[in-house]
């Protein structure tokens, strides 16, 4: 849904282009029903002219005619502009509800990492605590560090011009140590299944493919129950290889399973949103995943939830 002012911009632009047409059509009935009049003047004092009985049909069938393709040009047009505005309106919703999550997210790592500066001026602390304290704010400064490495990333996702450093890659060596480190971060409050082989090679640039893999757990552990099973799995298929994030969540509906990967894409309103994340982590993961010549997709499992899956080309 659009907010209170872009839906009145909308509602004007609709009322302003049935007007338009209406207007087209009533000038089109005044133009034909004056040519029948002057047709009826005519007749009835029986004078002469160039363009014989039947001019009133004449003049309708050129209305007709060429009224109904400037008519078709006038609703082409008007469509065409109508999707341009309501992209706008759509894109300015996003970029509004990114820059409320990027302000959210910067405000709370820096206003822990404040507090545990300001805590570690006081002399009087011990150690463990001066310690403790010091660890809190370089994790504070790492989800700073992770927040800016995310925005770089979706720029970078978007130069196709810059190539990425393909080569062969453990997929299920990265993979382990990602959800390893998501365990005591994004997924600590959830069960994890790990499923993957010992070894398995896929052609991936290390950057981008540790991005997707964090991404995926991080989306888990953003949209599922506390305390749920993410289930975490690779297995070859054909000539390539399949990483699947399986979740227990509310699943994706299928009129959002391609809206979810565009860029800012949040569904709901930002300033009563609980969930953190700025929108960016779905799109960078597929445009991350197409540039390294593989697919992401979404589906909703039987039994509930959803299932991300990445499928990786093999390494030759």
């Amino acid at each position: 849904m659009f907010p209170q002012g872009h839906r009145r911009t909308l509602l004007l632009f609709g009322i302003l282009a049935v007007y338009i047409v209406l207007q087209s059509l009533w000038w089109a009935y005044l133009l034909v029903r004056k040519d029948q009049e002057m047709q009826a003047l005519i007749d009835a004092f029986q004078l002469a002219t160039d363009s014989g009985p039947g001019r009133a049909d004449r003049t309708f069938r050129m209305v007709l005619g060429e009224g109904s393709v400037f008519l078709a040009l006038l609703i082409a047009a008007l469509v065409l502009t109508f999707r341009a505005i309501r992209r706008d309106l759509q894109l300015a919703r996003a970029q509004r509800n990114f820059l409320l999550a990027v302000t959210h997210e910067l405000r709370t790592p820096i206003a822990g990492a404040k507090l545990n500066m300001q805590t570690l001026q006081r002399h009087a602390l011990p150690q463990e605590q001066r310690d403790q304290l010091a660890a809190q704010a370089v994790a504070d400064l790492d989800r700073l560090a992770a927040l800016t490495d995310k925005v770089l990333l979706a720029v970078r996702a978007e130069e196709t011009d810059l190539p990425l450093e393909m080569g062969p890659m453990d997929l299920a060596s990265l993979v382990r140590q990602a959800v390893d480190q998501a365990r005591g971060t994004t997924l600590a409050q959830h069960q994890v299944e790990l499923e993957v082989p010992p070894s398995l090679t896929v052609k991936a640039e290390a950057l981008a493919l540790r991005s997707v893999v964090d991404n995926l757990l991080d989306n888990a552990g953003k949209y599922t129950p506390v305390g749920s099973l993410v289930r975490v799995g690779i297995r070859r298929k054909g000539e390539g290889a399949v990483l699947e994030v399986v979740d227990q969540g509310p699943g994706v509906a299928e009129q959002d399973r391609e809206r979810i990967f565009q860029r800012l894409h949040r569904g709901g309103d930002e300033s009563v949103r609980t969930t953190k994340g700025t929108g960016l982590g779905l799109y960078i993961a597929r445009r991350l995943m197409r540039r390294m010549g593989g697919t992401l997709t979404v589906r909703n499992a039987p039994q509930g939830g959803a299932i991300f899956a990445a499928s990786f080309p093999t390494a030759t």
